[in-house]
């Protein structure tokens, strides 16, 4: 059922979904699109080389991954990353989370240098109301952890 809620909340997310679907028809509108289209793009955002970090992880975040996220800045990111984390820099963690943990209590990973970063954006996390977050500690730890299938 959580994977369900979390796979139609992504699918809004992607599609661009509001409240006024039904009530506003505006030119260049996406409220007309089939189910099909939706599934469409929801299934290219997982393969499409144009689609974001963060809608590629939205779009993982429904298979059985670990979302992942590395809160270093862009030169770090930059220097070398684990494949499977989402870079979000520590001054964007509070206004980007929900583009790839929409559900509060889904399991959130975080790593930076050498975890202090992570902890302050646990704790940021925590305080917007996640519930289940966990900081890996530094980069070096979290490759030991998810690049050895040990989460």
């Amino acid at each position: 059922m959580r994977t369900i809620l979390t796979l139609l909340t992504v699918t809004c997310l992607v599609t661009g979904c509001s409240n006024q679907a039904s009530n506003t028809e505006t030119a260049g509108s996406d409220t007309g699109r089939s189910q099909a289209e939706s599934d469409s793009k929801s299934e290219s955002a997982k393969t499409s080389p144009e689609t974001s970090t963060s809608e590629q992880t939205a779009a993982a975040s429904t298979d059985s991954k670990p979302l992942v996220i590395d809160v270093r800045t862009q030169a770090e990111w930059d220097e070398g990353h684990l494949d499977i984390a989402t870079h979000i820099p520590l001054d964007q963690i509070t206004n980007r989370i929900v583009e790839v943990a929409p559900n509060k209590d889904q399991k959130v990973y975080l790593h930076c240098r050498s975890g202090g970063r992570s902890g302050q954006a646990k704790v940021e996390l925590e305080g917007l109301g996640f519930t289940n977050v966990e900081n890996v500690g530094g980069l070096e730890d979290a490759r030991a952890r998810f690049e050895s299938g040990n989460d």
